[in-house]
Parts: structure tokens; sequence; C-alpha cells
């Protein structure tokens, strides 16, 4: 701490003033020494105003100091309190995360225990479809001979097929097919195909010819007009087309012959064999039809 200047000079003087009362008592009182008595008693009161000056000056810092202390005492005390607040949240929270935890596996035995009993069942199904295919097979087994049996029949009939469609066949090549007028008629075997009068252009007058569509027994014969344009006449004397149905017993497709320029309907026949007929006269001609024929299985 710095002195005051008013205490350094007053020490001194405080100090002569106790020398000179010592002196006094060993010596008579004169006027000097009156004066100088006095001199000491001045100086020592103003000693004493400076020390009292000193002294609220120490005590107001003591007091700052003291109020510092209690205000970092304070926010101390509030940091404290928020590093406890701060601990309860996480063991909080780790309380719930442990509860969430056993929770968890709570459900996953449950899961476990679901599962199980879904794989005990799915292996009674099992076990039950095992039977069922074994009785199948069983029964598969004791129908064995009798299935053959009407494999064979089939495959007769495919044959005997065969050799109806070999016999058309062989009669197409020595010319024996012909129609009305002895005109050549086309045999038609595929089971998807296309047949028109004429490839491009117009078709030819006087022309009597005919196709013959057949396939296997159990088969029909659809038939689909793309396009048809051929001279118009009363009940269609002039040019027209005709479509048969059947082998031995021929029946007229629709019960009319078709001319002019309106495709006609979409047929099907009621048997695996269809034969049509194509007739023009002298007198025009025009770009005949196109039809796709397709085989419908019964």
């Amino acid at each position: 701490m710095v002195r005051s200047p008013s205490l350094a000079l007053a020490l001194p003087l405080l100090l002569m003033g106790t020398l000179a009362r010592a002196s006094s008592q060993e010596c008579s009182k004169d006027p000097a020494t009156s004066l100088v008595d006095q001199l000491v008693g001045l100086v020592g009161e103003r000693a004493a105003r400076t020390c009292d000056v000193c002294s609220g000056a120490v005590m107001a810092k003591v007091e700052e100091v003291s109020a510092g202390v209690s205000a970092a005492k304070a926010e101390h005390q509030k940091e404290l309190g928020d590093v406890r607040g701060l601990v309860q949240g996480v063991q909080a929270a780790a309380q719930r995360e442990r509860e969430g935890i056993l929770a968890s596996l709570v459900e996953a035995q449950g899961d476990i225990e679901a599962v199980r009993e879904s794989v005990a069942l799915s292996e009674q199904r099992t076990n039950v479809k095992l039977e069922e295919l074994r009785s199948e097979i069983a029964t598969v087994n004791a129908n064995a001979n009798g299935n053959l049996t009407a494999v064979a029949q089939q495959l007769r009939s495919d044959i005997e097929n065969l050799k109806t469609m070999l016999e058309n066949i062989q009669t197409f090549i020595k010319g024996g097919a012909r129609t009305s007028r002895d005109a050549p008629s086309t045999l038609m075997l595929a089971s998807v195909g296309y047949l028109a009068p004429v490839d491009s252009g117009k078709y030819k007058n006087n022309t009597d010819c005919s196709w013959i569509i057949e396939r296997p027994q159990g088969y029909r014969i659809k038939l689909t007009w793309l396009m048809f344009a051929l001279e118009r006449c009363t009940d269609c004397k002039c040019d027209y087309v005709e479509i048969w149905d059947g082998n031995t017993t021929k029946e007229l497709i629709g019960g009319r012959r078709y001319c002019g320029y309106l495709d006609p309907p979409t047929m099907t026949s009621s048997s695996n064999r269809v034969e049509i007929k194509f007739h023009s006269n002298s007198a025009r001609n025009y770009a005949g039809f196109k039809i796709k024929y397709e085989s419908i299985e019964d």
C-alpha cells in the first residue's frame, strides 16, 4: 500500500513529541516547551484524521472485494446448478434409453415366438401338402393305364387325319380336285394364311377358281375379310364369292353369295374343312378380295 505524504510527515513528528514528553518529565516546562507540545498535538490530530481517511478507503476496497467474491460465488453456484441439471438430464435420458432397450428386447422376444409358431404351422401345412401330393401320385399311377389307352386312341385319330391330308395332297398333285367348271382348286393346309384371286391389280373376266382349306379333326377355320371389291348386281349373279362348310354334307356359310363393295362378316366354320369359290363374268372386273384364314382348336 502507498503511504500518504501527510502520514509520512506525521510519524517523525509523533516521535519527536514522544521524546519531548519524556524530556519534560525531567525538566521543568518553559514557554518553548509548551509551544512544542502544541505543535506535537496538532500534528497528532492531523495524523489521526489522515489515518481515518485511509481506513475508510481500505474498508471501501474490502467491501468492493467482498462484493466481487459474493458475485463470483453466486455465479459459481449458478454454474454448479446448471451442471447438476445437465447431469440429471443425461441420467434421465440414459434411463429412458435403458427402458426403450428393455421394451425392444421384450418385443423381439414376442416376435421370435411368433416366428416359431409360424414355422411350426408351415411345417404342418407342408406335411399336409406332401400327403396330398402322395395321394395324387397314387391316383395318377392308378389311372395310368386308362390314360395310356386314351392317348393311343387320340394317336390313331391323328394318324387317320394325316392319311386324309395325304390323300388330299395326292389328289391335288394329280389334278383331281376341280371346280364345277373344271378350274384348278388350291388346297391350303397351313394353320394360318392369306388368299386372293390376284396379287395386285384387278381379277380377270370369266374366271372360276376355288380354295380348299383343311385342318385336322378337332379344329375349325376362321375367315377374316381384309379387302372386298366385286361387281355388284342383283342376287350376285355377275361376280361373286361362295363359302362352303364341310366335307360330304356341304353348307353355304351365311346362306348366300357375296358381291359388291362391303366386306362380308367374319366367319367361323363348323367343321375342319372350308371351300371358297370365286366366279367372274365377262362384264366388269375389280380389285377382288383378300382373306386371312386361321385354324381354331375346338
